[in-house]
């Protein structure tokens, strides 16, 4: 059997193994040192182009939030566009074939581009998946669905500014 003084210091030695394998692979925080502050005035210097739909003005919003925090540029020298698509899957039926609980799925497309060239410095794509509950209340069952495609509009927001992050920072700070 184990016993609790094995199980710590076997739990010690872990964390010493994993803090030296970080410390020996090059990690290194993408908003840290003199790189940090490149890749937050890079950030900063994007401007979000205007999304389609409801969810897309929140995404939109979101992003520039985390990307812009003073504010947007007065002359951006990227662009960002994003195409968003959305889908609805209910689940979890019950007997009488009416559905309790539902996903929605966003994908969002993005590219990246210097303003005034052509071609995209960097393409990508992020997902969020967010359930609600289905109620028998439609107003409560609304305001379950709007949440959702809010806290999906946050994840994608975060995904997105976090790949353009890792994208801006500058060659030889990346971690292998």
């Amino acid at each position: 059997m184990w016993s609790y003084d094995m199980i710590r210091i076997l739990n010690t030695g872990l964390l010493v193994i994993i803090i030296g394998l970080l410390s020996g692979c090059g990690f290194t925080p993408v908003y840290s040192g003199t790189s940090g502050d490149k890749v937050k005035h890079d950030l900063s210097s994007i401007g979000v182009e205007p999304i389609k739909d409801r969810i897309g003005q929140r995404l939109r919003n979101h992003l520039i939030d985390i990307i812009n925090p003073a504010g947007r540029p007065a002359k951006p020298v990227y662009s960002l566009s994003i195409d968003l698509r959305e889908s609805k899957q209910t689940l979890a039926v019950q007997k009488t074939e009416i559905a309790t609980r539902a996903n929605l799925r966003f994908t969002a497309r993005f590219g990246l581009a210097r303003r005034g060239q052509s071609g995209a410095l960097l393409t990508g794509q992020s997902t969020s998946i967010t359930s609600y509950n289905i109620l028998t209340s439609e107003f409560a069952t609304l305001a379950a669905e709007r949440n959702a495609r809010d806290r999906a509009a946050r994840e994608l927001s975060i995904e997105i500014a976090n790949q353009l992050a890792i994208f801006l920072q500058p060659t030889g700070t990346a971690a292998p």
